[in-house]
């Protein structure tokens, strides 16, 4: 049976206390229940009716600041994050150590639970994920352009169901993230920019720049930062940008897009998520 978890991470930051209170940072209202799963949105009565978006955001042109410039975003790598609907992705996990045990051992509860689902360690296979967006009813969750992607397996179990918004700090737009959990939420802002030099570049968000991102636990509606980071890193294949050796694609060329998701508790990294994208 496939263990699965990243349960044990969030556990040990919380039983280790959050790093400090997170001010002015707009938080999802939303928290979860005992169990979370595919149908989360519609069994909690979120959606907002309208039509569904197509993407992670609807023009990464609202993310332009100094420094970052959308237009030079490899043209697949952009239009995965604002067309997302029209490809499919594999993934898989790597758990690294000392958290390889503790993964293995919450595994009962992240499938009990149906959120942060991911294949545990002594999975190591490629697996494929089908992706749904739902737009939120502003009352449900009123942070800028709220929606849920969900993200089933190959079995149409739940591994990631995560509301996607931004915000707007100073001048500078950042993409908010909130995963429902068992009284509060998990969320993440991220900071957008570029991967690799020249005319088309991949992209980095993460939690490690200055201001509101971070990753926080958020009991409404008060949020804590957490001693924990993470960074996802997308690569054109289209040879502007080389991925790391280490990063395969699993599709024999077929990926338009390589990508990771790195994740660190206390500075030590505990798990890498693989990801090919592929035209649908």
């Amino acid at each position: 049976m496939r263990g699965r978890t990243v349960a044990a991470g969030i556990a040990a930051s919380l039983a280790g206390g959050a790093a400090w209170r997170a001010r002015d940072v707009p938080f999802s209202p939303v928290t979860g229940g005992s169990r979370v799963g595919a149908d989360y949105v519609a069994r909690r009565g979120l959606a907002s009716g309208e039509r569904a978006p197509v993407g992670e955001m609807d023009d990464m042109a609202e993310f332009a600041r100094a420094g970052f410039d959308p237009e030079r975003v490899a043209g697949d790598v952009r239009r995965f994050y604002e067309r997302t609907t029209e490809y499919e992705m594999l993934f898989r996990a790597r758990w690294h150590r000392p958290f390889r045990t503790g993964a293995a051992l919450a595994a009962p509860v992240t499938s009990y639970v149906r959120q942060l689902n991911l294949p545990g360690p002594s999975d190591d296979e490629w697996h494929r994920l089908e992706s749904e967006f739902v737009a939120l009813a502003p009352d449900a969750d009123p942070r800028d352009g709220a929606r849920a992607w969900i993200r089933t397996d190959e079995a149409g179990d739940a591994v990631f169901v995560a509301l996607y918004a931004s915000h707007e700090r100073d001048g500078e737009r950042f993409v908010n993230i909130a995963a429902p959990l068992p009284g509060g939420n998990l969320s993440t802002v991220l900071r957008i920019g570029h991967l690799g030099a020249g005319d088309a570049t991949g992209v980095e968000l993460t939690t490690r720049a200055p201001g509101d991102p971070g990753l926080y636990w958020v009991t409404p509606p008060v949020g804590f930062a957490l001693p924990a980071d993470q960074r996802f890193r997308v690569w054109p294949t289209d040879g502007s940008v080389s991925a790391p050796a280490e990063i395969d694609d699993p599709t024999d060329g077929d990926a338009v897009a390589l990508a990771t998701h790195e994740m660190w508790l206390c500075g030590a990294q505990f798990l890498t998520v693989e990801y090919a994208v592929v035209p649908a």
